[in-house]
C-alpha cells in the first residue's frame, strides 16, 4: 500500500531519525508500506492550500492520504479564525477530491498540549478547532482520526509524558506519541 502523509511539524519531525519519525514508526508496523511525506513545519491550513496543487496532488496518487493539520491555525500568536480554518478545510477537501475519492482522505486532529510548557496553545482551543474539523470532515464525507482522543485514552503514560519530545515544548511529542499516531493511521490501512 502507498500512503501520502502531509501537514505540519507533527508529521515532519525527525526526532533524531534519518527520516520523519512517523515514517519510521509506520515502517516498523508494516515494512511493505510505501510512504510519501510532504509535511512542512509551521504550516497551517492556508499554507497547506498554497502548496496542495504543486506538492500534494502531483506525482503518483497514493492509496490514502493523511493530513495532520490545525496545530498552527489555533496558536494564539498566529491564530486563524475558526471561520478561516473551516473555509480552508473545505477548500482543501475540494482540491483533494480532484485526485482522491472521499473515502481515501483522512484528516487527523491536533493532539493535546502540555499547558505548563506550551505558551501559545491551550487544550480548550485545541478542542474547539478539533470540533470544527470533525464537523467539516463529516459534512464533506471524508474521514477523521481523533489523535487528541487517542492521546487521552493512552493509559501507560500521562498526556504530559507523551508530549515530551526532543524540543520538550509541550507540543512536539516523542517516540511513544509517534507510535500512537502510527497505530492510529495503521488501524485504517
Amino acid at each position: 500500500m502507498n500512503i501520502h502523509l502531509t501537514g505540519d511539524s507533527l508529521m515532519a519531525r525527525y526526532e533524531g531519525c534519518t527520516q520523519p519519525m512517523i515514517n519510521e514508526k509506520l515502517k516498523e508496523l508494516d515494512r511493505e508500506l510505501s510512504i510519501t511525506n510532504t509535511a512542512h513545519p509551521g504550516d497551517n491550513t492556508a499554507d497547506l492550500l498554497a502548496r496542495i496543487k504543486i506538492e500534494i496532488l502531483t506525482g503518483k496518487k497514493a492509496d490514502k492520504i493523511f493530513i495532520l493539520i490545525g496545530t498552527n491555525d489555533l496558536a494564539i500568536n498566529k491564530q486563524l479564525t475558526i471561520e478561516q480554518f473551516k473555509d480552508n478545510l473545505v477548500e482543501s477537501i475540494k482540491l483533494l477530491c480532484t485526485v482522491y475519492k472521499l473515502n481515501e482522505i483522512y484528516f487527523i486532529t491536533p493532539p493535546p498540549v502540555d499547558e505548563q510548557k506550551q505558551r501559545y496553545r491551550t487544550n480548550q482551543i485545541v478542542q474547539e478547532y478539533t470540533l470544527v474539523m470533525k464537523k467539516v470532515v463529516k459534512e464533506e464525507h471524508c474521514n477523521v482520526l481523533d489523535l487528541y482522543q487517542e492521546f487521552i485514552n493512552y493509559s501507560q503514560l500521562s498526556v504530559n509524558e507523551l508530549l515530551h519530545g526532543m524540543l520538550d515544548d509541550g507540543l512536539h511529542f516523542g517516540q511513544v506519541g509517534y507510535l500512537i499516531l502510527a497505530r492510529t493511521i495503521a488501524a485504517v490501512l
